[in-house]
């Protein structure tokens, strides 16, 4: 009779996972609270995370702090934490702009970082030997022997798939060409994911809030629309892969058309080509005198800056555009925070300044509440620190599924 179970050495792993996880939400911790959280023995706790310790994994970092009003006899607690500068992570995203590259610890602290612009004319071969020259020149830099870093993380987003043969197979997105190419010139582990779900991942905050994980929802701004739900730190499998779902939300019951999408969607009214023709239908000397000096009598250099600009010169006909796209993301907004409990909505890739997201805030209290515009936040990702999504996907894999091993267990 063929016997099954799981090994020691799975065991081994798993229960590493699971003291790491503890840690990432809520430490410094001291090991009879991660038994207790763990519902696991504090002799099991003790003997594990010394040995993670020995291997540099973990760190202790001094006695807890003491409760005067609950003073406790015996041996303080000593608190340990993830040693976060024993690894380091590649990480590289493609846009439909940029590519961004870099090198940080466990804790997307950044020691490095490359960017490269591109337009139609860059290749794929261009972008796959940028990642490969850029990496290794990083790893060389930062004087890093090969088994401190954890591998090479590849986010990118899905206008580009197309451009770098990444397409659907079985139902599941296939990197494996593209993988290759990038092995052929780099000597690490390299996984690739949709970039949104991915600057998701490194926007949230592990720690968690009150004793509570908390849902955020993720709005990448770009030639598409994409959406990303981080569900209790887990990245929820529905937005793995189709990202793109959120173009069919109605926004607008019985708005504008778009062939193939309901009345209304996110995808005929706020998409960047939308919001762009909304500007485009306004535009003219006479209409907008403002904007067209602003923009030096050309439609194509209409951007976030020179709209807001003409808005606060109190030019009506963009003020009643900018407040008609704030309403329609407000319902979006409002539907994501009750559908999937979102307690941050994080807008990436909007391009607003602190006083632009300001005036947006202050339209989205006047039509829902403080209570729901508070919750929407600016992306701490820009184009050039885009790379931190792939750090995240290789950190995840490959050091707290792993437990922080050396080399992958089965």
């Amino acid at each position: 009779m063929e016997k099954r179970g799981i090994s020691k050495l799975d065991l081994k792993r798993r229960n590493r996972m699971q003291i790491l996880r503890v840690i990432r939400e809520s430490g410094p911790i001291s090991r009879v609270d991660v038994a207790s959280a763990l519902e696991i023995t504090r002799a099991a706790v003790t003997i594990i995370t010394n040995e993670m310790i020995e291997e540099g994994v973990l760190v202790e970092i001094g006695e807890a702090p003491v409760n005067t009003e609950k003073l406790q006899k015996g041996r303080r607690k000593i608190l340990i934490d993830i040693n976060v500068n024993s690894r380091f992570a590649l990480g590289a995203t493609v846009d439909e702009k940029e590519v961004s590259v870099g090198l940080t610890n466990l804790n997307s602290e950044v020691l490095d970082k490359s960017s490269m612009v591109i337009d139609d004319r860059t290749t794929s071969k261009d972008i796959i030997n940028y990642i490969i020259r850029t990496s290794n020149e990083m790893v060389e830099n930062s004087c890093l022997t090969k088994d401190k870093i954890l591998g090479l993380g590849v986010g990118v987003v899905p206008s580009m798939w197309g451009k770098l043969k990444i397409f659907y197979k079985d139902g599941v997105l296939d990197f494996s060409s593209f993988i290759d190419k990038l092995s052929s010139g780099l000597d690490y582990e390299i996984h690739c994911g949709n970039a949104i779900g991915l600057m998701a991942l490194a926007s949230n905050e592990f720690r968690s809030s009150n004793g509570y994980q908390t849902n955020q929802a993720f709005i990448h701004n770009g030639n598409q629309v994409n959406l990303a739900i981080i569900n209790k730190n887990e990245l929820s499998n529905d937005y793995i892969s189709y990202t793109s779902m959120i173009e069919r939300y109605i926004v607008n019951p019985g708005g504008k058309a778009y062939e193939g999408y309901p009345n209304g969607s996110v995808k005929a009214e706020l998409s960047r080509t939308a919001m762009l023709n909304a500007f485009y239908d306004i535009y003219s000397k006479d209409k907008t005198p403002v904007l067209y000096e602003l923009t030096e009598g050309d439609k194509n250099k209409i951007d976030v800056d020179s709209v807001f600009m003409a808005l606060m010169r109190g030019e009506e006909p963009v003020k009643t555009v900018v407040d008609d796209i704030i309403t329609k993301y407000t319902v979006l907004i409002n539907n994501l925070a009750i559908s999937h409990f979102a307690k941050k909505i994080v807008l990436h890739n909007f391009k607003l300044n602190e006083k632009q997201f300001d005036y947006v805030k202050r339209e989205m209290i006047r039509l829902v509440s403080e209570e729901i515009a508070d919750r929407v936040v600016l992306s701490k990702l820009d184009g050039k620190n885009n790379f931190l999504g792939g750090c995240a996907l290789i950190i995840q894999d490959n050091f707290y599924v792993r437990g922080g091993m050396q080399s992958q267990v089965g």
